[in-house]
């Protein structure tokens, strides 16, 4: 299938309105931080008002720096991501804060068991291709939080797996650190872990934030560079407007990093939102989201940079090398456990829906339907028999029969029954590879080393 949200008219469109608010209007960046100064030895200075005000020639040369392929290493190297164009991988939902408890049924903060279970989960799900850590663990001690969780997550897939908003360049030290000990002992062949962070729409740096994300790029790891603007919020009441500082946002952000780290590999990474109109908060239904991301989709691989977006499947029409799917309730804050094994067989579906059909004579079928003719059936022809194995059979979605009810009964699970039932399955039977003793000691002993040294 194909779906343009954008014509190549309105393309250039959008992409000369980011380069003239970069020029014009700029980034919001304090002038006292350490990525000012390195932007200063670079050549580009913040203004009295402190703007970081990028021309065109600016940021087209940084993006020519930018690598098209990015690696997303995971331990079996069969899972890695190569996020080169030809395909698109699915990552979980990511940054939820509570979950539903799998044995009470209660909402409760996350705790690390959660990230553990879910990515055991994912682990053994096939539609999902990269474990985006979906919740944050409450019971671990901040200074420790993020490499604690990077190591749970890594000790329990065997796909890659990256980190949401590493907001201290203490956190994205340890992690490069841990990164390094995985590539040195052998368990991965490159990139072991990626990181997302995220510009502070409208227009603003976390000077701390960006610390984090070069530090990540200097030491060669894959940075998700992503945008979350929300419509009449943070960004303009208006699809477009929002599709637009989105873009402006992010070729802002891969300019400062390709221009103090030439040829980082970074992911265009676009989620735009929209405000719920009674109250404000984020809106993941309203229906012009999928446009948005579709528009996303475009403005990012129309770079030739990796491209990163939600959407479903509008957004697969488009082919990004990433999509952001599955998991998390309440507007991605809150994990169930059933929910990520419903959305997995979504994702199937979705996959389906968004293939190519290919057109040819045995697809057509003409000589079947000459052989059956008029007022026959087909299902004994050898022509189903051969294409009825590309059906699709539900296993979670179906909650009623169409076909005589009366005469099976009542139903006797409904589908998040159902996929309770195969969560636990999974929970039990799946076993991932456990890390090599001596790594997983240097792991550790990098993360309390890094835990230490954080200031109290």
């Amino acid at each position: 299938m194909r779906f343009e949200a954008l014509t190549p008219k309105e393309k250039d469109r959008i992409h000369e309105g980011a380069l003239e608010i970069l020029a014009e209007v700029g980034l919001q960046l304090p002038a006292s931080s350490g990525v000012a100064a390195r932007l200063a030895g670079a050549g580009l200075r913040l203004s009295d008002d402190g703007r970081l005000r990028l021309p065109r020639a600016v940021v087209e040369a940084a993006l020519r720096r930018a690598p098209r392929t990015v690696r997303l290493g995971a331990r079996d190297p069969l899972r890695t991501a190569v996020l080169d164009g030809t395909r698109t991988y699915v990552t979980t939902d990511g940054c939820g804060s509570k979950t539903i408890d799998f044995t009470t049924g209660e909402r409760r903060p996350s705790r690390l068991e959660d990230v553990a279970a879910s990515a055991r989960l994912t682990d053994a799900l096939d539609t999902l291709h990269v474990y985006w850590m979906m919740v944050s663990a409450h019971d671990v001690p901040p200074e420790s939080r993020v490499a604690r969780e990077f190591l749970t997550a890594a000790q329990n897939t065997t796909k890659h797996v990256q980190m949401i908003d590493v907001a201290r360049p203490d956190e994205a030290r340890a992690l490069a650190g841990m990164a390094r000990a995985l590539l040195d002992a052998g368990v991965f062949a490159e990139t072991p872990v990626s990181m997302l962070i995220s510009v502070v729409s409208p227009l603003r740096l976390d000077p701390s934030g960006t610390e984090a994300a070069l530090l990540f790029a200097g030491a060669g790891l894959p940075v998700a560079l992503c945008s979350m603007p929300i419509a009449s919020v943070t960004s303009p009441a208006t699809a477009p407007g929002t599709v637009l500082l989105a873009h402006a946002e992010i070729l802002g952000f891969a300019t400062i990093v390709q221009t103090l780290v030439p040829g980082a590999p970074v992911i265009y990474t676009s989620f735009p939102a929209f405000a719920d109109a009674r109250t404000g908060i984020t809106n993941y239904r309203d229906p012009r989201r999928f446009w948005a991301a579709s528009a996303a989709s475009q403005m990012g691989l129309s770079m030739n940079l990796p491209c990163f977006t939600s959407g479903e499947l509008a957004s697969l029409l488009q082919r990004p090398d990433l999509l952001c799917f599955g998991g998390l309730l309440e507007v991605s804050t809150l994990l169930s456990y059933e929910q990520l094994v419903i959305d997995a067989e979504i994702l199937r579906d979705l996959a389906v829906s968004a293939a190519p059909q290919e057109v040819t004579a045995e697809t057509l079928g003409l000589s079947a339907i000459a052989e059956v003719g008029p007022g026959r059936h087909y299902l004994a022809h050898p022509h189903t028999a051969k294409h009825i194995r590309e059906f699709v059979v539900p296993k979670f979605a179906e909650t009623e029969r169409a076909v005589e009810p009366e005469r099976h009964g009542p139903i006797k699970e409904s589908p998040r029954e159902k996929a309770r039932r195969e969560v636990r399955r999974i929970l039990d039977q799946h076993q991932v590879p456990p890390l090599p003793e001596r790594t997983a000691a240097a792991l550790e002993t990098i993360l309390e080393e890094s835990a230490r040294a954080v200031p109290a």
